[in-house]
C-alpha cells in the first residue's frame, strides 16, 4: 500500500454518508475488506483506519503500560469505534455522535495521513491550517530530523 496523501472536499448526505475518493480506495490492502473502523482524533476530527491498519493500532494500544492516559484514551477510543464498509457508491457511514464531535455540519475534508485518513468539517478543516505557520512546524519537525546522522 503507499499510503493515503492528499485532500478532498465533499458534501455529507443526510444519512451521514460520505464518499471515500477512488485513489483512497484503492490504496486499500485487500485484508481491510473494504472496512474502516473510525474512531475520534486530536484537534476534533475523526480518523478512518483501514480494518487491517486498525488491528495493528489496536494491538499497540494494549501493549502500552497501565497508566491513566492509557487508560483513558483506549475507553474514548474504543467507546467511539465504529466500523463502516464501502457501500456501493463508495461511502463510509459516520455516526451521529461522531459527526456531533468533529463538528461536522455539511461540507467534510478528507485528508491522507498515510496509514489513515482525516475527516473534518471542512470549514474548521481551513482554520486549523490557518493557526499553522509551516516553514515553523518543518524546521521544528523535520528538518533537524532529516540532517542527524543514523546511529551506528
Amino acid at each position: 500500500m503507499s499510503g493515503y496523501r492528499g485532500s478532498y472536499d465533499y458534501s455529507i448526505d443526510e444519512k451521514g454518508r460520505v464518499n471515500i475518493p477512488a485513489r483512497f480506495r484503492k490504496a486499500m490492502n485487500p485484508e481491510a475488506d473494504e472496512t474502516f473502523v473510525i474512531i475520534q482524533a486530536p484537534d476534533r476530527c475523526l480518523r478512518a483506519y483501514p480494518l487491517d491498519a486498525f488491528k495493528k493500532f489496536e494491538e499497540e494500544l494494549s501493549i502500552r503500560p497501565q497508566t491513566r492516559a492509557t487508560t483513558d484514551l483506549r475507553r474514548v477510543i474504543f467507546s467511539m469505534a465504529r466500523e463502516s464498509t464501502l457501500d456501493s457508491q463508495g461511502r463510509i457511514s459516520l455516526s451521529p455522535r461522531q459527526i456531533e464531535i468533529a463538528g461536522i455540519e455539511k461540507e467534510v475534508t478528507l485528508v491522507g495521513e498515510g496509514g489513515f485518513i482525516e475527516i473534518w468539517d471542512t470549514r474548521r478543516h481551513a482554520e486549523y491550517l490557518a493557526k499553522i505557520d509551516f516553514d515553523e512546524v518543518f524546521y521544528q519537525s523535520v528538518e533537524g530530523t532529516m540532517n542527524q546522522k543514523p546511529e551506528q
